[in-house]
């Protein structure tokens, strides 16, 4: 029997490290845990040395790419500097405060120099753009301490300038990429193309896709090489309308199909993950006529060993 298939999830963001060590739950999943910063990769390369059925991806989430900054600068800037750079509001009050409250911000080189490891990374992600996130008060998300959205954004440019460094460690490296795309498709296909098609090593998959169909048949399945383009479904994102979500099932290859569940696993039960990816497999083989959920669920397991 082939295993359930989690092609995109999460350890939560933690900047204390109260507690013991993360547990997770064991199930006859096969994963792709996504780190967003250096606090959840920190967590994320250990699960690597503990189970070889972990697979992580390496990335900057668009939600955390205001705290590392390009070096293209002949003087590093400062803290104020470089996040009145990156960052916009339309309340100075409210940037200020944000401000105040972030840590001093990252090199982005040197981050990846000291913390990418090829023999431990299987995936570039979770990387991409998103332009209609806010940042939360305290500067940015994390799972130990919650706070309001507020009126401040990161800037598309900067959040491009990132998406590009990781897509050429993805193609240095020859490893697929996961992407993450919110209100911004055509400038995320043209970057894909331009950065990640030329690169027949390169496999793509487009996490939780909430583009039109227009763009998604028109655009990607029209012109990137679909034996390397991947779509993971999430209920959450995809299913949440039923009518939708079908449509896009008739849209989409069979062997581009993953699912997943986007949850933080170290705060969810196996139940609910299980349930989750019951559901999606149901759906699938609802969709496309399948004699069963275990035909979907071969079929899946099938394409992220492609992708993966």
């Amino acid at each position: 029997m082939a295993f359930y298939v989690d092609a995109h999830c999460h350890v939560s963001t933690k900047t204390t490290s109260k507690g013991g060590p993360m547990e997770l739950p064991s199930l006859p999943v096969q994963r792709c845990l996504m780190s967003n910063n250096g606090y959840d990769w920190g967590r994320i390369k250990e699960l690597k040395f503990s189970n070889s059925g972990n697979k992580v991806g390496f990335g900057i989430h668009p939600w955390y790419s205001h705290m590392y900054y390009i070096d293209d600068q002949t003087n590093r800037l400062s803290k104020e500097t470089h996040y009145k750079s990156v960052l916009h509001s339309s309340n100075v009050y409210d940037l200020n405060r944000v401000i105040e409250q972030l840590p001093e911000p990252v090199s982005l080189t040197r981050y990846i120099a000291e913390e990418f490891d090829r023999s431990t990374c299987d995936c570039i992600g979770e990387i991409g753009l998103d332009k209609l996130f806010r940042l939360p008060e305290n500067g940015f998300y994390q799972g130990d301490k919650s706070a309001p959205l507020g009126r401040v954004k990161v800037k598309i440019e900067h959040q491009v300038k990132v998406f590009e460094q990781m897509c050429q460690l993805a193609v240095a490296h020859s490893l697929p990429v996961s992407v993450h795309c919110v209100k911004c498709p055509s400038l995320m296909y043209e970057l894909c193309m331009k950065l990640l098609s030329p690169h027949r090593e390169i496999n793509v998959c487009l996490h939780s896709f909430t583009g039109s169909l227009e763009t998604l048949a028109g655009m990607w399945l029209k012109n990137f090489p679909n034996e390397r383009l991947f779509f993971s479904l999430s209920r959450y994102i995809n299913f949440k309308n039923h009518e939708s979500a079908s449509k896009l099932l008739q849209v989409l290859p069979l062997e581009c199909i993953l699912t997943e569940t986007d949850f933080t696993w170290d705060t969810v039960s196996g139940e609910l993950i299980l349930r989750e990816l019951d559901f999606l497999l149901s759906q699938i083989a609802h969709n496309y006529a399948m004699d069963s959920p275990e035909q979907a669920k071969q079929m899946v397991f099938k394409n992220f060993q492609r992708f993966i």
